[in-house]
């Protein structure tokens, strides 16, 4: 004890000669002039930032000169860890040299060398071995590493790797004379990413190379051009800044018409599209996103979704999904507790439909408190419309509402919900159509009484809910044009006061809604959960199509069904009868299977759609049939978990064609067609990540053609390719 209390007193005393280059020592002896120590046994010091532990280490104060042998294990700001026989080094690591050296970063990516020299603060490393790669495949062999003639690593920002040679799998594949990456403990640092590679028969050799451009902590630009071998090549960049209360970014793109100089027209509409993007010599998109926090209750936006003609985005296959609508917009927004209150303009291209009319503005106010023991709801809402048919429309909503719960004795539970909404439209238009300025107030009272009940036995626990309610409101008397007359009855709005999508709608006339839910468990966990129910008109129904489910006094009965037949294998199903027709006009069922080696989900569906475009002037005019969309087919989703490394993945959609509402006149073709599938393979591990998938993807119309294609990405962990 006494002997190490005397070691311990020297190394202090050695550390205030030294003063502030080594704050701490630690070894079993130590032997010190005046100008030098040499410590043996356990050593550890902390010099400049660093942990170093050796069995030897001596420092010389007169020539700044560090040395350390045998087990030596350095540990630095940036959390690497060094491993070597010897080290010598000058003042701060500037220069030096080591043998055998071995270097873990935190991310568990390794160098390893026999020789190293140190040379302004960085570690040149002669014949060196670079590996991601923590644990060996099957074959006892990395799955990837480089073999370099010189790998400088600099713990502050870069690796760089000179006569480098790829193996992947103990093979030799690329060689690279120069390649860099990005030290672990680097948040951001310009340089290229993992660059798509694709070939399909439409575009022929598609690739997608990606540089970063880390202007500051801040802010980026992203540079990925397309270039393709059949269909010529497109500009594409995208500008990210984050601000300190918001953020804006900004994705675009542009091109020539080469890629017009082929197309299938499939109508007029196409045609002219064609033609449209010709003579304008150019196409392209920009999508752009602002988001700002004004104070704690204010926040504003703007989106700008935008682009050339409805086929660009998917001719190129920018992104993975693609919305076929695109809405442009600006909203300023207020959140003061439960009251919201929003200001936004808008403009959209769809697939859809042209007659989509721009929103210029709207205005919206949601208010809501307590009182007499229920929850009160005041809405307000402004809009004005503006079409390209020289049509125009201004509508104002005030609603007020009040709703209560009451539980009754013997668990029977009561609702009860009151609501008036005062409502005027103004039509201007050159056309007479079917829509007509009107004003006036609906009244609505909506009551509804359900009773929970537990039946209870040796096998199963069963909750039987019956469901009865009313809703009285006055007749319309006017046909809205922010309003979908085509309801359609399903298990989402049958048991509500208002089946419309517009949460300010208020349905007309009376009727009365009844149905059942079961519920079954064992032991707490679901068996099965199964939905029934009706509507019933009071009063005379407004037309509507057979489809719809609620054209008859009687609705459709709707039903919906989910299984549970194991904690892996669920079945759900919903479908629509016609007691008038004697048949389902609607079935859907599917099943999901998932385990550690297989999900899968099976879909099979038959039916009819409502079609309805709210924009269209002459939309009576549309036959029965030409309302109804016929939709049927097969979809499959599957994923089979070959081994922890390995995913095989396959998709296959078939079904009927299905029509956009600008093509309501054609007619629509009941026969099945492949609409989509594909099969990919992905395998990953620790260190690396391969992606390969074949699609065959089934567009039509303007440019777009049936076309199959192959994409391959291969990411290898830290070197970004």
């Amino acid at each position: 004890m006494k002997k190490l209390l005397a070691v311990m007193i020297n190394c202090l005393s050695f550390v205030s000669l030294l003063g502030e280059e080594i704050t701490f020592i630690n070894a079993d002896s130590a032997q010190y002039t005046k100008n030098a120590v040499h410590c043996t046994g356990n050593v550890i010091i902390v010099y400049y930032g660093r942990i170093i532990s050796a069995n030897r280490i001596s420092y010389d104060k007169k020539n700044e000169l560090l040395e350390a042998k045998e087990n030596v294990i350095i540990k630095d700001e940036k959390l690497n860890t060094y491993f070597m026989d010897s080290l010598s080094v000058n003042k701060n690591f500037r220069s030096g040299n080591a043998k055998n050296i071995k270097i873990i970063m935190p991310d568990k990516s390794r160098l390893a060398a026999k020789k190293c020299i140190l040379n302004a603060g960085k570690f040149e490393l002669k014949n060196a071995i670079s590996t991601p790669c923590y644990e060996c495949n099957e074959c006892n062999e990395l799955t990837w590493q480089v073999k370099s003639s010189t790998v400088i690593f600099d713990p502050e920002e870069y690796i760089e790797y000179k006569n480098a040679e790829l193996e992947l799998f103990g093979t030799p594949i690329v060689y690279l004379p120069y390649l860099a990456s990005v030290s672990p403990k680097v948040k951001r640092k310009s340089g290229f990413l993992v660059p798509e590679f694709s070939t399909s028969n439409e575009r022929g050799l598609s690739i997608c190379p990606k540089y970063l451009y880390a202007i500051s902590n801040s802010q980026e630009l992203l540079l990925k051009p397309i270039v393709t071998s059949k269909i010529g090549s497109v500009g594409w960049i995208y500008y990210g800044v984050r601000l300190p209360n918001g953020e804006f970014d900004i994705d675009a793109s542009m091109t020539g018409t080469k890629s017009v100089s082929n197309f299938a027209v499939s109508s007029d509409f196409d045609l002219k599209t064609i033609e449209k993007i010709k003579n304008s010599g150019y196409r392209g998109h920009i999508f752009s996103k602002i988001r700002y926090e004004m104070n704690d209750v204010w926040r504003c936006s703007s989106d700008i979704n935008l682009s050339s003609d409805r086929y660009y985005l998917k001719r190129f296959s920018f992104f993975k999904v693609v919305d076929r609508a695109l809405e442009s917009n600006a909203k300023l927004e207020g959140f003061d507790g439960e009251n919201y209150t929003s200001l936004k303009t808008a403009m959209f291209q769809s697939e859809y439909s042209e007659n989509i009319p721009r929103i210029l503005p709207v205005l919206e106010r949601n208010c809501s408190l307590e009182l007499l023991n229920g929850s009160c709801h005041f809405d307000f809402l402004f809009m004005n419309l503006d079409f390209n048919n020289n049509r125009s429309a201004q509508k104002v909503i005030s609603k007020a509402s009040w709703d209560k719960k009451i539980l009754l004795p013997y668990g029977n539970i009561f609702n009860i919900r009151g609501a008036i909404s005062f409502r005027g439209l103004n039509v201007s238009e050159r056309e007479k159509t079917n829509y007509d300025s009107f004003c006036g107030a609906i009244p609505l009272l909506h009551c509804s009484w359900q009773w929970p009940l537990l039946l209870s036995s040796a096998w199963i626990d069963t909750i039987v809910t019956p469901i009865v309610g009313t809703i009285i409101s006055s007749n319309k008397k006017y046909n809205d044009i922010f309003e979908d007359p085509v309801y359609e009855a399903n298990n989402f709005n049958l048991f509500y006061e208002n089946r419309s999508v517009s949460p300010y709608n208020i349905d007309s006339g009376k009727r009365i809604y009844y149905g059942l839910k079961l519920a079954g468990y064992d032991d707490g966990e679901s068996l099965y959960r199964f939905i029934i129910g009706r509507s019933s008109e009071l009063t005379t129904p407004p037309e509507r199509l057979e489809s719809s489910g609620l054209k008859y006094k009687h609705s459709n009965i709707i039903t919906t069904l989910e299984v549970f037949l194991s904690n892996e294998f669920t079945f759900v199903g919903n479908g629509s009868y016609s007691p008038k027709e004697k048949k389902l006009l609607t079935l859907e069922e599917g099943v999901r299977f998932s385990n550690k080696r297989i999900d899968l989900e099976l879909l099979v569906f038959n039916g009819k759609q409502c079609l309805f475009d709210p924009f269209a002037t002459n939309a009576s005019s549309l036959t029965k049939e030409q309302k109804i969309q016929k939709y049927k087919g097969i979809m499959l989703d599957i994923a089979w978990h070959a081994t922890g490394t390995t995913t095989l993945k396959g998709s296959l959609i078939i079904g009927n064609e299905f029509k956009n509402a600008n093509n309501l006149q054609e007619k629509s073709t009941n026969k099945y067609k492949l609409v989509r599938q594909n099969i990919a393979l992905e395998w990953s591990n620790e260190c690396a990540k391969i992606d390969l998938m074949l699609e065959r993807r089934n567009y039509s119309g303007g440019d777009l053609k049936p076309e199959t294609v192959f994409t391959f990405l291969v990411h290898l962990k830290n070197l970004g390719i």
